[in-house]
């Protein structure tokens, strides 16, 4: 059982340590999907999937604003209006910046939004609520986690899982 527990381990402390971009990559997208929340819409006969992911707790970097990347999947779904609204504020709804696309799983049929606040401190949730053309708006709900939850550190690249 020991011998079981220490080889688990090992592998698992091995598996952290590897710096090979592509791993890194795909850990970012992976942990991006941990802050990420879906919603299924109907519109004129055609489904899709808006997808709202946090991005500060996996950034590279401390930032004022919270950042979220906003998706649609397939991205021929017509968006007439778009208002997003951040714990009862109206946010910036802009292109992403290219930049924010290593921390998301990629398609070439998504449209990619980033959406920015800037950020109150003393708040521990987020309430997203989407409107979007003339449906029903609805409602996604975040979390945020003190920076020493976060799974990268502020100020060195190691993952403390």
């Amino acid at each position: 059982m020991r011998i079981s527990f220490l080889l688990s381990s090992v592998l698992f402390f091995s598996a952290c340590s590897m710096k090979d971009p592509a791993i890194v990559d795909t850990n970012l997208k992976t942990q991006t999907l941990m802050f990420s929340q879906k919603y299924k819409i109907t519109q004129d006969n055609l489904s899709a999937i808006v997808t709202m992911s946090y991005l500060n707790p996996v950034l590279d970097y401390a930032s004022d604003d919270d950042i979220f990347a906003f998706t649609f999947t397939p991205d021929s779904f017509k968006i007439d209006k778009l208002e997003i609204f951040l714990n009862n504020k109206k946010a910036k709804v802009q292109e992403l910046d290219p930049f924010f696309m290593k921390y998301l799983l990629q398609n070439k049929y998504t449209k990619y939004l980033e959406v920015t606040l800037p950020s109150v401190k003393t708040e521990n949730f987020v309430k997203a609520k989407i409107c979007l053309n003339h449906l029903p708006c609805f409602e996604l709900n975040f979390q945020k986690y003190p920076k020493s939850l976060y799974y990268r550190s502020e100020d060195i690249d190691i993952q403390y899982n």
